[in-house]
């Protein structure tokens, strides 16, 4: 199949699990070419670009570009979709941008001959419509978490209409669009895979002058918790002097999660590492003993999806305390494959990070746990395997 990714900004580090689909379609013999609406100024990316060399096979609209394509085919379907908008829609600068981009798009899809669009967010599903309804190629949409926690649902009255398909990660993130209107006959449950082969299983186990290492990953905004984290720890470092913790990732709350670590004084105990690879996440994630990740819904009423750190530390066969927060109990299973405490609750985050530390035997039974959890229901080599049908299904 020829398989059109369209994406917001590519590639993103935060977003390996739209790189995993896109290689494994590549391994399986699919023609798969990225169309990014903006281009990534982040200076770190997984290896897996290079290995793929998947910038290649990445689009991003520059004006000098469309001299190098069908001038007469651009003309064409610019202006089909100029008055699409005029009769749809009040009409803006920033719209004739998007019209312009679309066009672009639409002569690349129309010269190599693709099958199908797969957009990847609600939102890109929305940018995307018009292409569906213009050149005619079935649409699915997927939705990952934030973009589907709005309280707008006219938002997307046009998309849940004219999208055969609608992919979501969760039973809680399927109810969000059922609230906001979405037909349930088009919503089908999908779940993030990772490749098992890059995370292998490991006891976990701790001798007499080793630290008890706790580790933490996510973007620094407000739902991933962090904060949280770091106020439960500090409880945990006052009576447990062989602990310390890290934090790989970075964002727009760095100078507050900082200013938190100092006015603590426990600079010495929590590491923030940055933005890393996948290749030094999995490095961390192997040299750790337990895993963190408290996941709140925001005050702006942002959620979580189903975060690919918790599926990725339970295939290596680290135990995981998160919380009761969108789709994560389809993920941990609590007092099986880890633990889960309420949203917000750093009092019994505290004491489940106390309970690990006392009682190192229970690492292994729930690591155990989790990988297989993690080889059943979040294997990629499977669930592309499904996503493989959504799209035949699509196309027949």
């Amino acid at each position: 199949m020829n398989i059109v990714y369209c994406v917001d900004i590519f590639p993103k580090i935060s977003e390996s699990f739209i790189l995993n689909e896109i290689v494994e379609l590549l391994k399986r013999g699919h023609n798969v070419h990225i169309f990014s609406i903006h281009k990534s100024e982040e200076d770190i990316m997984h290896e897996e670009i290079t290995t793929y060399d998947i910038l290649k096979r990445t689009h991003y609209f520059k004006l000098s570009s469309i001299a190098r394509e069908n001038l007469f085919k651009f003309a064409f379907y610019f202006t089909k979709f100029f008055f699409h908008n005029v009769f749809n829609s009040t009409f803006s600068k920033k719209k004739l941008i998007r019209n312009i981009k679309l066009a672009f798009f639409s002569v690349i899809i129309d010269r190599i001959g693709f099958d199908l669009i797969h957009a990847h967010f609600g939102f890109v599903g929305n940018y995307c419509l018009p292409m569906k309804e213009i050149i005619n190629k079935p649409l699915l949409t997927s939705f990952y978490g934030f973009d589907a926690a709005i309280n707008d649902g006219h938002v997307y009255t046009e998309l849940f209409r004219n999208c055969k398909n609608i992919t979501v990660l969760s039973n809680d993130m399927k109810n969000d669009l059922l609230k906001l209107g979405c037909p349930e006959n088009k919503i089908l449950i999908h779940h993030l895979g990772i490749d098992l082969n890059k995370f292998k299983y490991t006891e976990r186990y701790i001798n007499p002058i080793e630290k008890i290492h706790f580790l933490s990953i996510g973007r620094f905004v407000e739902k991933k918790g962090i904060i949280i984290t770091i106020k439960a720890f500090y409880h945990l470092q006052l009576e447990y002097k062989n602990v310390e913790l890290s934090i790989i990732g970075d964002g727009e709350m760095r100078y507050e999660i900082e200013e938190l670590i100092n006015n603590l004084e426990i600079q010495d105990k929590v590491t923030l590492l940055g933005l890393q690879s996948l290749e030094k996440v999995i490095i961390e994630i192997h040299r750790s003993h337990i895993f963190v990740l408290p996941s709140i819904t925001a005050k702006s009423g942002d959620k979580e999806g189903t975060p690919t750190v918790l599926i990725e530390a339970q295939a290596t066969g680290m135990p995981v305390i998160s919380t009761y927060h969108a789709g994560i109990p389809e993920v941990v299973i609590n007092n099986k494959t880890g633990y889960l405490v309420e949203e917000r609750d750093s009092c019994s985050l505290y004491k489940k990070m106390k309970y690990m530390v006392e009682q190192p035997k229970i690492w292994n039974k729930l690591g155990k746990n989790g990988r297989k959890h993690i080889e059943e229901n979040y294997n990629i080599s499977n669930q592309v395997e499904k996503l493989e049908y959504i799209y035949k299904d699509m196309i027949k």
